[in-house]
């Protein structure tokens, strides 16, 4: 097959053909022309239509052959459309303005969500801001194009983009494990620009939305997607029940600093581990210290004990328990797990949702994880939009433009 078959099959042309290839300045110059008689389509509406003059020659990085620079040099064309007026022709090989053809900024795109973007700059001899150029026009393709008609469960966190406490709001699929959306801040402001995005007509779609107990980002949920139930997250209910003990723990250590000091030492986990989690080692000491009566251990047996909740499948025996629990620890006389227990009893209404809709921001937190892998890998981002480009690149699953040729 002819190189000239090859460069025209990879670029899936009709309207177009390629006239020359030369070789210059270490690489290939493909040069391309409209195949006569031929209405071009329409940049804007795709309406075919004749040709009313040619711009000037511009030139698109192709990928390259063999490890070859390509380079293709056309003369786009207007055309005189009927509807649009006069418009440049729709160019099938990329942004008539863009310095890379599509099939180019489809193959960085895909690269750089397994590299960093200087890596794959340095691969292709290409400098940094071009790799990120395409980068961003992949994701602005994958957001215009990405269907979201079945999201229904959306799970909202935070994360820390950067030291000083510059947080980001991340708005996940539930279902499809997915991230819709990223911005700075977790304000109430932030969860709005969300919601303006997403519009009313989804909004209304939305069966339930899992956040922690964070207010402006409940009532941002409340005010924007009222027909929503709101579920507030397992594990930040957890974590709070842990944080109790943990408290409840220090305190008795500070008790006993002048007694026992060492009794407590390194127990830290023990109290706070999944029993089966246990070492060996960790079972063997708990046992020990649950015949003294520590205070802790009271507080590890109410974490224990309120464990049971996530079980039940119906709201009324759930409530029941929490009942139960709500007057367990507040007459355990241990002040941090009384804290918790008022805390549960003012967010009561939307713990109870779990019951009904069991949701959590279990797969978010994991995703967050990955969010931090690829700030790492990036070596951090000087802003707020590159910083949600890439997020929403490496976990959005947006869909890619599709080729003629895949070169992955």
């Amino acid at each position: 097959m002819l190189l000239e078959s090859i460069v025209r099959k990879t670029l899936g042309v009709n309207d177009h053909k390629v006239t020359k290839i030369t070789w210059e300045d270490g690489g290939l110059i493909v040069k391309m022309e409209r195949m006569k008689r031929h209405k071009l389509p329409c940049n804007q509406c795709r309406k075919r239509s004749w040709v009313y003059d040619t711009l000037k020659e511009r030139r698109w990085r192709h990928v390259p052959l063999w490890g070859i620079p390509v380079t293709i040099h056309y003369a786009p064309r207007r055309v005189d459309c009927s509807d649009c007026g006069i418009k440049v022709e729709r160019i099938p090989w990329g942004p008539s303005k863009s310095p890379i053809s599509l099939p180019f900024i489809i193959l960085l795109a895909t690269m750089s969500k397994q590299l960093a973007i200087d890596v794959v700059a340095k691969l292709y001899g290409l400098a940094w801001a071009t790799v990120a150029s395409a980068v961003k026009q992949a994701v602005d393709y994958g957001l215009e194009h990405q269907n979201t008609r079945n999201v229904v469960y959306i799970g909202i966190d935070e994360i820390s983009r950067k030291k000083g406490h510059v947080y980001h709001t991340q708005v996940y699929d539930l279902v499809k494990k997915r991230l819709l959306w990223s911005g700075e801040g977790r304000d109430r402001d932030t969860l709005r620009r969300f919601f303006q995005w997403w519009g009313e007509k989804r909004s209304s779609r939305l069966a339930a939305i899992c956040c922690d107990m964070w207010a402006p980002y409940v009532d941002v949920i409340k005010e924007c997607a009222p027909d929503a139930v709101l579920v507030f997250d397992k594990f930040h209910i957890v974590s709070h029940l842990t944080k109790a003990v943990d408290e409840v723990r220090k305190r008795e250590v500070e008790r006993l600093s002048k007694t026992n000091p060492d009794l407590l030492k390194g127990t830290k986990y023990i109290w706070l581990k999944n029993p089966w989690n246990l070492t060996p080692h960790q079972k063997q000491r708990l046992g020990y210290l649950e015949k003294l009566n520590l205070k802790v251990n009271r507080a590890y047996l109410l974490k224990e004990a309120f464990r049971r909740y996530w079980d039940y499948s119906t709201k009324g025996w759930a409530k029941n328990f929490l009942k139960k629990w709500f007057w367990w620890a507040t007459h355990s006389k241990l002040t941090p797990m009384r804290d918790f227990a008022w805390f549960l009893r003012r967010h009561e209404e939307n713990i109870l949702t779990y019951i009904d809709i069991p949701i959590d921001n279990g797969a978010v937190e994991a995703m967050n994880n990955n969010a931090k892998a690829l700030s790492h890998r990036a070596r951090g981002f000087r802003t707020e939009k590159w910083f949600s480009t890439v997020m929403l690149h490496g976990m959005g699953q947006l869909p890619m433009p599709e080729y003629a040729h895949k070169f992955l």
